[in-house]
C-alpha cells in the first residue's frame, strides 16, 4: 500500500498515480471524477441510502458518504478493499462488502489488471490478457435494501449483469443510476443500448451524462 496526493492505493497500480499526479494543477486537485459526482447528484431527491458498486479505493465512497446518512460499498478485490479503509478513516456512515455483483450467486473469476486496478472486471472483454482470482459474487437484490436513492456502477462492461441482479431492488425503489457507459465503438455502443432497453422496462430514462457516466432516473 502507497500513500498518493492524499489516497492510499495498492503497491504497484500505476495508472491512478499518474492521473492524480497530473490532476495537482487541475481544478479538482485530489480527486477522481467529481464532476461526475457533482452533476449526477443534481439529480437526486433524498439523501438516505446510497450503493456504490466497484467502489474500488473509495474514491466515490468518500463524497458519498459526506453527502448520504449510509453509504452501502461493493468492492471484491482486497488490495482495492482494503485501501478504501486506510481512505475512508473517519467515517462510521459506510458499509463494505467484499463480494462483486452480478446476475447470480456462485463463484467467479475476477481479471485483474496489475498496473490499473480500475480496469478490473469479470467480463473477459474488458480485459484480455490478466490474472485472475477466484471471489464471491452475489445479487443485489439478495440483500433487500431499501431507502435506496443513488447507485453508482463501475464495472468494466459487467455493468449489465449487476443490474439484472438488482431487477427487484430497482422496481421497488427510485434510485437515481449513476452508470459508466463507454460510447467509443460500435461494440460500446451496442452494449450501452442493452443497458438502456433493460432499463426502459423499469421506466428509467437518460437525464444527464458526464464523460462516460450516464445519469438514469425513473420517470
Amino acid at each position: 500500500m502507497k500513500l498518493v496526493e492524499g489516497w492510499y492505493l495498492p503497491d504497484g497500480e500505476k495508472h491512478f498515480s499518474h492521473y492524480l499526479f497530473e490532476a495537482k494543477n487541475s481544478r479538482f486537485p485530489g480527486e477522481y471524477q467529481k464532476l461526475q459526482r457533482d452533476k449526477s447528484i443534481q439529480f437526486v431527491d433524498r439523501f438516505d441510502t446510497a450503493i456504490d458498486v466497484g467502489a474500488c479505493v473509495g474514491f466515490w465512497t468518500k463524497d458519498l458518504c459526506k453527502i448520504f446518512k449510509r453509504t452501502i460499498c461493493f468492492e471484491p478485490y482486497k488490495n482495492s478493499s482494503d485501501c478504501l479503509i486506510e481512505n475512508l478513516k473517519g467515517f462510521n456512515n459506510y458499509e463494505l462488502y467484499n463480494v462483486a455483483l452480478s446476475n447470480q450467486n456462485g463463484n467467479g473469476d475476477l481479471l485483474i489488471s496489475e498496473e490499473g486496478i480500475g480496469s478490473n472486471s469479470l467480463n473477459d472483454f474488458a480485459l484480455t490478457q490478466a490474472k485472475p482470482i477466484r471471489i464471491e459474487k452475489k445479487r443485489l437484490d439478495d440483500y433487500g435494501f431499501t431507502n435506496v436513492d443513488y447507485i453508482k456502477i463501475d464495472v468494466q462492461f459487467y455493468e449489465l449483469f449487476v443490474l439484472k441482479g438488482g431487477y427487484k431492488t430497482l422496481k421497488t425503489n427510485n434510485p437515481l443510476l449513476c452508470i459508466e457507459c463507454a460510447r467509443r465503438n460500435k461494440e460500446e455502443l451496442a452494449y450501452v443500448k442493452k443497458i438502456n432497453n433493460f432499463l426502459t422496462k423499469l421506466n428509467y430514462k437518460i437525464v444527464g451524462g458526464e464523460g462516460k457516466e450516464l445519469f438514469f432516473k425513473k420517470q
